[in-house]
């Protein structure tokens, strides 16, 4: 049995747990996961992390420019290691107009967004899409986006008909979900109910999206997510996992 942990941050989460000791906890259940980086230093450590770890874990690498600090110019750097073959995906990238300060960048935000887009279609690459209050401009670029060979919603924030409408659009969309199905969110329950299985992935976003009292989210916590996944849809785990780890394969296995 495997879990497949679409959405974390390898770098930052080393500074916080042993993944040695992860690993030697997974030796027994498998694991395969996707990290994503959004500076060069980031991506350099991530690289390392991924030749020291990725073997032993089935870690995909990807690279993107962050919403919350859409550096344009690291679009060259994105495109050569695209160029290069050093990643599996683009992002994240999308939009998060969560706080004043975020909506203040829009601007440079959308390009980001459609260098991310662009790349993603030619390089024939799937992209991790971070939005946050922003899913009109998702419907605004459909056409852009059934272009991109898979679109993975991380840490979907919004609801069952809101994702059925984007894959009504024509966009071959996954939608990831974290551990706010811990934490009682209404959106991410129903979703993870309702939606077709075909169309689920989950993800610790470690070591970020915590719960109340805790200081960081091991990237062991992945077993909790599919455990709570296994309860919403009345389904044994070892299918959510076998699931899960077939819709990881077809948005991430392309090079």
């Amino acid at each position: 049995m495997t879990y497949c942990d679409s959405h974390f941050h390898l770098v930052q989460s080393a500074s916080y747990e042993s993944l040695d000791s992860f690993a030697g906890a997974f030796d027994q259940q498998g694991f395969r996961g996707c990290t994503c980086s959004h500076s060069e230093e980031e991506f350099l450590r991530q690289e390392a992390l991924l030749l020291e770890f990725g073997g032993r874990l089935g870690l995909k690498g990807a690279f993107g420019l962050h919403p919350q600090n859409p550096d344009l110019s690291l679009a060259p750097f994105l495109e050569n290691l695209l160029r290069e073959k050093r990643i599996d995906a683009v992002g994240e990238s999308g939009f998060d107009f969560f706080t004043p300060e975020f909506r203040s960048d829009r601007f440079r935000q959308d390009e980001a967004w459609h260098i991310s887009l662009e790349l993603s279609a030619s390089y024939g690459l799937p992209v991790v899409i971070h939005d946050r209050k922003a899913l009109d401009l998702i419907f605004r670029d459909a056409a852009l986006l059934k272009k991109v060979p898979a679109a993975l919603f991380h840490s979907f924030a919004f609801g069952p008909r809101e994702a059925l409408a984007i894959l009504n659009h024509g966009i071959n969309a996954y939608f990831s979900f974290g551990k706010a199905l811990l934490n009682g969110n209404k959106k991410s329950i129903a979703c993870v109910a309702e939606l077709p299985l075909e169309r689920l992935l989950f993800e610790t976003d470690a070591p970020y999206q915590t719960l109340k009292g805790e200081d960081f989210t091991p990237l062991g916590d992945i077993r909790l997510v599919y455990q709570k996944a296994s309860e919403l849809r009345a389904c044994p785990l070892e299918e959510v996992c076998s699931l899960a780890e077939r819709n990881f394969s077809l948005v991430f296995d392309r090079q």
